[in-house]
């Protein structure tokens, strides 16, 4: 198989994967918020970060090391497959110890059980680093796709019957640790790779340089970015974090779910071009053309229809989280932006270089947490926007050095696309179509109709090379079913 359609099938299929596993669980979660409260969200995003801090730690860089790798053998996974997993041992070990002062510091008894059932995942993730580093770098997304989507619709039915019986908060944590548990399993029923033999010293040297650059930049920007839920969680009510988490949470979904899947088939296909500068630079320009293409007006569109969007998907009692959607909008806007141009430092293997950029941007969020948690959670918000904005241009600069594309170049190629999209969002926020709860759906549905007629027509009228793009792959896509 040529690797053109290679990448297309891995496209396909991670998309199957992260899109409908993402779509599933968008769909569980309207579902649990609509029999839950604000608080049980609350409660529960107060260990997810815990989690997410620990799983940055099992993995320790070594998972990216290991894919760029094209020639790894059957002793360097083990090795790494072996210290992913006994770092999660002693993690979830430490944690289990520690959970009742968890519970002390949130004054909230119940964590202590349900933070050591939580933390399960922890280990779960850790036994399935490696089956997934495998399928990456082989450019299979199939199994991972169909084990992730089967795992979540399983845990997330469990989770919604949980709940309609009164299980509360233990609904959304059986979710998030059945999902883990399936998955893993799936994935190792489908795989034929098992370790054999132990831990080789020589295979660890052979990543430690990488993977300790990325395990670094991985832990400042875990530790950072989830200190915001921690710190609100401890100064506001546990029913305000769950508003702010999921005003997070829907953008995530839109943001996160398409850049990851770009990100993950891009990885191992662009490390086959890291040593020809022109040919990654002009398939970098395609990927964040055509992505930002579909990205940026679906961001601006959650910003302008932000009240009608959070209602249609959570219910009148989650209204209250509009304002921090919006927000959340701009921050994926600019962090997708920059999602593909980290990308380069990795093919490259510039992890050093790319660390401390990162140090330097989560060094300037920290001070803006440091300075606005304790004057309102909005205020947060727009330091936050800020500093994601600053973020986005020193990646897109420093990136874009390495293949000669230049942040001029990025402001032309998407200068079309943002003025399209902004005009698009402007008349949706300012027709204030936010009627009574009857009629909501309708409203938003008007909004999107509006947003998307008024895009594609700038667009069409302008000619855009990514639109006539987009349009040829649809027709080819087309005329492949025929």
């Amino acid at each position: 198989m040529s690797l053109k359609n290679a990448t297309i099938k891995g496209v396909a299929w991670n998309s199957i994967g992260t899109i409908g596993a993402g779509l599933v669980n968008i769909i569980i979660t309207m579902i649990l918020a609509r029999l839950l409260t604000p608080y049980d969200f609350g409660i529960l995003e107060l260990l997810i970060v815990f989690s997410v801090l620990s799983e940055a730690f099992v993995d320790s860089g070594f998972s990216q090391a290991v894919i760029r790798d094209n020639n790894a053998t059957n002793k360097d996974l083990t090795s790494v497959f072996y210290l992913n997993v006994g770092i999660a041992v002693i993690l979830y070990l430490l944690l289990f110890i520690l959970s009742p002062y968890i519970a002390q510091f949130y004054d909230e008894a119940s964590l202590v059980d349900l933070s050591r059932f939580v933390f399960l995942t922890i280990l779960f993730n850790a036994f399935a680093i490696i089956q997934n580093a495998n399928y990456s770098r082989s450019i299979n997304f199939k199994t991972p796709a169909i084990s992730a989507l089967t795992a979540m619709l399983i845990a997330g039915v469990t989770a919604v019957v949980m709940a309609y019986n009164g299980f509360g908060v233990w609904a959304l944590a059986t979710n998030l640790v059945l999902y883990s548990f399936l998955k893993t399993l799936l994935l190792w029923f489908q795989s034929s790779w098992r370790p054999k033999g132990w831990v080789k010293i020589d295979s660890l040297k052979k990543y430690i340089g990488f993977s300790s650059n990325l395990l670094f930049k991985g832990l400042a920007d875990k530790i950072v970015t989830n200190l915001e839920p921690l710190l609100i969680g401890r100064v506001y009510s546990k029913a305000d974090l769950g508003l702010f988490s999921q005003g997070r949470k829907l953008n995530s979904y839109i943001t996160l779910t398409s850049t990851s899947v770009i990100q993950r088939v891009t990885y191992p296909v662009l490390s086959k071009f890291q040593d020809d500068k022109e040919k990654l630079k002009e398939n970098y320009r395609k990927i964040v053309g055509l992505t930002m293409f579909i990205l940026v007006p679906v961001m601006l569109g959650v910003f302008a229809s932000a009240e009608n969007m959070i209602v249609v998907a959570f219910g009148g009692q989650w209204l209250e989280a509009a304002p921090y959607l919006r927000m959340w909008a701009l921050v994926g806007l600019f962090v997708a932006l920059y999602s593909f141009f980290t990308n380069i430092f990795l093919v490259l293997g510039k992890s050093r270089q790319l660390l401390y950029i990162s140090l330097i941007r989560q060094g300037v969020r920290l001070l803006a947490i440091v300075l606005l948690i304790n004057i309102s959670i909005m205020a947060l918000m727009w330091g936050i926007v800020i500093v994601t904005l600053l973020s986005s241009i020193s990646y897109v600069y420093f990136g874009g050095r390495y293949i000669n594309y230049s942040l001029l170049e990025v402001g032309k190629d998407l200068s079309e696309i943002t003025i399209a999209a902004s005009i698009g969002a402007a008349i949706i926020y300012f027709g204030e179509l936010y009627v009574d709860l009857s009629s909501v759906f309708i409203a938003f549905c008007i909004q999107a109709l509006v947003m998307l007629t008024v895009y594609f027509s700038i667009l069409k009228l302008l000619k855009n090379e990514y639109l006539m793009e987009f349009e040829s792959i649809i027709k080819n896509l087309i005329q492949k079913r025929k």
